[in-house]
């Protein structure tokens, strides 16, 4: 019996040995999941075809989902662009014709932040062979709250009036269309409509007060409102003058005057 007891007790002892050399201490931590890899600041590729370029702005990082969607487009497009170019190369080389190099550079740019929003456009050159390249914009607002892109129209109360802020955007494209020629002329005198406000490409605009938004601008590419000898326009509309315009959503996100009136860079803004 006691022999029994004994090996019983020794079996007992083994058992727990080998199941405590078995456990993980408590305090041992899981391992770490790897940390997300950050999209890439840039994208380029040049050859005897095509030249393509993306840039994004350094304080992109912030924001690592918009960094993400605007890097996997801008990517997606430029790759698309250099696939067409080899193969529109490659069929005019076949019919004896010599063309420069396509090309395409996408810039993007933040003009302003509040304390919700985020605004940023795209300066876009593209040349396809011809006698100039194309310039236009993209401009996109970014919800920091919901992580998603906002679409302009949301900044605004539903049937808002745009009727004077039309006008006065109106007016500004002819003073600063007569200021370039050195004489006046209308925007009836371009050959071009007056542009709709609320249906441009609309960027916020920074303003004195820190985290609010001072002005929304509108940003007009060649052909947009005048011809392409013309350039581009900028036109500014002041926070103050929207008043009852914007959605009682956003309206605290606006407040005081536009930090300069040349917020962009020049390029925007001359021909």
């Amino acid at each position: 019996m006691t022999h029994t007891l004994k090996f019983a007790g020794l079996l007992l002892l083994t058992l727990v040995t080998v199941s405590a050399c078995h456990k993980k201490p408590k305090d041992e931590a899981a391992p770490d999941a790897p940390p997300a890899i950050a999209a890439p600041m840039s994208f380029a590729k040049s050859d005897a075809d095509v030249d393509v370029r993306l840039s994004l702005p350094d304080l992109i990082k912030l924001y690592p989902e918009l960094h993400a969607r605007l890097y996997k487009e801008g990517e997606a497009t430029l790759t698309a662009f250099i696939d067409q170019a080899r193969k529109d190369h490659a069929q005019n080389s076949a019919d004896g014709f010599i063309e420069p190099p396509y090309s395409h550079a996408i810039d993007w740019k933040i003009s302003a932040q509040s304390e919700r929003l985020v605004s940023l456009f795209a300066e876009e050159d593209d040349f396809q062979g011809g006698a100039h390249p194309n310039h236009t914009f993209q401009t996109l607002l970014w919800d920091k709250t919901g992580k998603d892109l906002l679409p302009a129209a949301r900044l605004f109360a539903p049937g808002a009036d745009f009727k004077p802020i039309d006008s006065y955007v109106c007016r500004q494209i002819e003073a600063e269309r007569s200021k370039r020629a050195g004489e006046p002329i209308s925007q009836g005198g371009s050959g071009f409509a007056c542009p709709k406000f609320a249906e441009s490409r609309l960027i916020l605009l920074p303003s004195v007060q820190t985290g609010k938004i001072g002005a929304i601008g509108a940003l007009y590419a060649p052909y947009d409102v005048g011809p392409y000898a013309e350039g581009a326009y900028e036109i500014h509309v002041p926070q103050a003058m929207l008043t009852g315009l914007i959605a009682p959503e956003f309206a605290s996100q606006f407040g005081g005057e536009a930090v300069k009136a040349e917020a962009l860079a020049e390029s925007v803004s001359k021909p």
